[in-house]
């Protein structure tokens, strides 16, 4: 049986362990001063190196790794025996000339509490020729008592850059050609883990060759493919309940589980909310340019309003289908609730059929195909296509700002930013103080009752306002006037005129002279 690729490309030394530097460097250091910890705590991500940096650091302390390295998947041997049998094992003198021995308990957040406390004595004072290297990915789920015996090392996931160069190393190696697009979306869905990466590389090649291409890969996946995506995407428009059915029913046929189909809606809303929010994310930057495009143009069709009550019936239904007794059924309801709200009951789906009518969700291009101008009968016919190109002139723009208005969480922050470079320091701290809202025509900042000083510093403030409504001008293309206004808060505040100044004073570190 020919050995798996990931297992041939294992790394044997401290150098050519990927993507761990600053656990290499603090390795390095140890070994070098003679000064390793007796216990070491690896958390993180599976498939990052944890459990061949702890061989690695085996062999180069000279441990036989026959005789001398022990590993123990606590998973399977988590109970109070098997630890007892472990503590018994440790007096055994080691075999190598270093005569050191070394323990790898991998999975150790799955010990029983008893075998955890069991083992505690021993990890605190073990025979001077030991070395215990614990790993988890749920470091959270290891009690503390045991973290606090140990040295925390920390892994992160291994970048996509890092994964791809590796697997173009692997690829000249071995002989296999793939595609660079299908190598880019490997890195991306493998989450970090390099393991992984290695075993889906070397599956796509196996499976369908040097011709792979990204719906091979989605097959392998378990995922739907963008063109399928797209459909769906297209659906909330169109309402057209009869093209999601057949996308659910080709991809059943493809081997594909209602709950795979579901993390694959999940995973291209969730994209979309980091293009909104947070566009450098690794969570979009990552991406392929088929799916940025995808993720893109859902973007433009979906307000951040709208998105936000779509994630929350994501939410919902990830939570249920594990336990429901049809998940065929559960996935084609939340389906038909996305494209027809007007179809079910529950809250989510009223507030959307509202958004459907108002026509909040549709994108100003396809607002103005499904409304056209009425027609006008005159006797001019240029006066008649004036006409028309006005009413269609207003169709588009009252649509596009009630996206803007839906939008304005997005671009609030953004402003906030911005204001850092433009305001003073005190004049900025005004802003991160206020409660902002905004409709049609106005821009309200509402700021509590009590808080008179800030309620006075902003009404004087003209270039405050100026700068707020020039900004919405220009990044949301809408005009609206600032407006001040208080509210009753949820605090009693009594007497904050000075406290408020004193406290901006000493939290920007700014004199009080604009």
């Amino acid at each position: 049986m020919q050995e798996a690729l990931y297992r041939r490309y294992r790394p044997s030394t401290l150098e050519q362990l990927i993507g761990q530097s600053e656990a290499v460097t603090l390795i390095s250091k140890q070994i070098e001063n003679d000064n390793l910890s007796h216990a070491f705590l690896f958390s993180g991500p599976r498939g990052v190196g944890k459990t061949s940096l702890a061989r690695i650091i085996a062999s180069t302390i000279g441990c036989d790794p026959i005789f001398d390295i022990t590993e123990i998947d606590a998973a399977s041997h988590n109970k109070v025996d098997d630890i007892r049998e472990l503590n018994e094992s440790i007096n055994f003198i080691a075999s190598s000339p270093g005569k050191r021995r070394v323990f790898i308990l991998d999975e150790v957040h799955m010990l029983s509490n008893a075998a955890s406390n069991a083992f505690l004595k021993t990890l605190e004072e073990p025979p001077a020729h030991i070395i215990f290297i614990l790993a988890t990915t749920e470091p959270d789920r290891v009690i503390e008592t045991i973290k606090s015996r140990t040295t925390h090392i920390a892994f992160k996931r291994i970048s996509n850059k890092d994964i791809i160069s590796t697997l173009e190393m692997i690829g000249k190696k071995e002989q296999i050609k793939l595609d660079k697009n299908v190598i880019d979306n490997i890195a991306n869905y493998s989450d970090g883990s390099l393991r992984d990466a290695i075993n889906l590389y070397e599956q796509t090649f196996n499976t369908f060759g040097e011709k792979a291409n990204l719906d091979d890969l989605y097959n392998i996946l378990g995922k739907v493919s963008i063109e399928d995506l797209l459909l769906i995407i297209n659906s909330m428009t169109t309402q057209d309940t009869g093209s999601v059915l057949s996308v659910l029913k080709q991809n059943y046929n493809k081997g594909l589980q209602p709950i795979d189909i579901l993390t694959s809606i999940t995973h291209l809303f969730r994209s979309v909310f980091y293009l909104k929010y947070l566009p450098t994310d690794s969570n979009f930057v990552n991406l392929s340019e088929n799916e940025k495009k995808l993720v893109q143009d859902c973007n433009d069709l979906i307000t951040a309003k709208q998105l936000a009550r779509i994630l929350d019936m994501l939410d919902d239904v990830n939570q249920q289908i594990k336990s429901s007794p049809s998940q065929e059924l559960k996935l084609e309801l939340f389906l038909i609730k996305l494209i027809k709200p007007q179809l079910a009951t529950d809250a989510n789906s009223i507030v959307r059929r509202l958004d459907l009518i108002e026509g909040q969700i549709s994108h100003p291009r396809t607002q103005e195909s499904k409304t056209p101008p009425p027609k006008l009968v005159t006797k001019d016919n240029e006066v008649t296509k004036k006409v028309s190109k006005q009413i269609e002139k207003d169709i588009v723009v009252k649509t596009s700002k009630k996206n803007s208005i839906e939008n304005f969480d997005v671009y609030w922050p953004k402003i906030l930013e911005e204001a850092k470079q433009v305001l003073t320091p005190r004049k900025y701290s005004y802003l991160t103080l206020v409660k902002p809202d905004i409709d049609d025509e106005k821009l309200v900042l509402f700021i509590e009752k009590h808080n008179e000083y800030l309620l006075a510093e902003l009404n004087k403030a003209d270039d405050i306002k100026e700068y707020i409504e020039s900004s919405i001008a220009k990044k949301m293309g809408i005009n609206v006037s600032v407006v001040i206004q208080s509210f009753n808060g949820v605090f009693d505040q009594v007497n904050l005129g000075d406290e408020v100044r004193d406290n901006i004073n000493q939290i920007f570190d700014v004199k009080d002279v604009d």
